[in-house]
Order: structure tokens, then sequence, then C-alpha cells
């Protein structure tokens, strides 16, 4: 039997993106805990450390348990300058792909859609190039897992109230989008 893999973006001494205190890992946990309850069995946390334990973590899964899939969940942060002061922009949920990988891209648009509802606009999905920026390289998680992963970013940090609120439906989703994607890779 196959089983699926969640991972929280970032490690509580590298937190991620913060707002006003708010953290994007500490809402990732969150986030990846309530979607493993929502799915149940079939589905495995991958410990929280820095970015290369993971994807050792995850590809002993791959070998060991048959792992077909991984989620990680990541917030979105952006500035632009406003008369000299940072200030907060952006708003939406997208999901990102390794570059020219089919599985990952209909398993990103299957997410995508179902979290587009919730967290308008559709920012879509997306090859995972290091910093949005492909001479950079893909991501270093969807480059070096041996199984299709994905990085969701269902909401910008600032927009806390609209993350919050929408946890559980969010949660829900993308247990909902999981299940499908598993069923389609076990095919």
């Amino acid at each position: 039997m196959s089983i699926v893999l969640l991972s929280a973006g970032h490690y509580p001494a590298a937190p991620g993106a913060c707002f006003e205190g708010y953290c994007e890992h500490e809402e990732a946990t969150q986030w990846v805990s309530e979607i493993a309850f929502r799915y149940g069995e079939g589905i495995k946390v991958v410990p929280t450390g820095v970015l290369q334990k993971k994807v050792s973590y995850i590809n002993e899964q791959v070998e060991q348990h048959n792992a077909v899939f991984v989620l990680e969940v990541h917030f979105n942060y952006a500035t632009k300058n406003v008369n000299g002061t940072p200030e907060p922009v952006g708003r939406g949920c997208e999901t990102l792909y390794y570059p020219g990988s089919e599985p990952g891209k209909r398993a990103a648009e299957i997410i995508q859609g179902r979290m587009a509802e919730l967290f308008p606009p559709s920012r879509g999905v997306k090859e995972g190039y290091y910093r949005m920026n492909p001479a950079n390289g893909p991501d270093f998680l969807l480059a070096r897992t041996k199984c299709p992963a994905v990085i969701v970013e269902p909401e910008f940090m600032h927009h806390k109230d609209k993350i919050q609120a929408q946890r559980m439906e969010g949660c829900i989703a993308l247990a909902q989008a999981l299940k499908t994607i598993r069923g389609e890779l076990d095919a």
C-alpha cells in the first residue's frame, strides 16, 4: 500500500516568513497536523528539520514504505516600498511543482483547483524554481525527492485572519486533493 507524505515548510530555528510575530512554520505545522487528521490512514508527516534532512527522510520513505507523493505547506510573503517603508502586498494561492514533471504538474493542478476556491485569486500552477528564478535552478525539495512533490502556498502571511478563519476548510480541501492524487498515482 502506498503512502503520501506531508511536510511543514521551514523549521523553528528558521521559521520562514513572519508578519507581526506570526510565522510561516508555525502555521504550516498546524495545517499539516489538520490535513493528516482529515486524511486518515495512509499519510505520514515528515519530521521538522533542515531541508536536506527532510529530503533524506522523504527518500527513505519512498524506498522503504512506497511513498508516492509529497506535499509541503508554505505561506507567501512579499513587500513593496511605499514612501521608503516596506508594506506587505499580495494575496491568493499558488502551487509549485518540479519543472517538466508531468505527475507533479497534474498534482499541482488538482491542489490549486481546490485551493483557488478558498483563497482567491488563483496565482496559478507554476514550475518551482528557487526564488522563482529559472537561473537559480529548481527548488531543492522539488528537485531532490524521489517521488513527485509540490509546494502549496495558500495565502500571504499578512492575511493572518483569513488563513486562520479558513484553515479547517483549506485542510479538508487539501486532504481530499491528496486522496485524488494518490488514487491517480496508484492507478
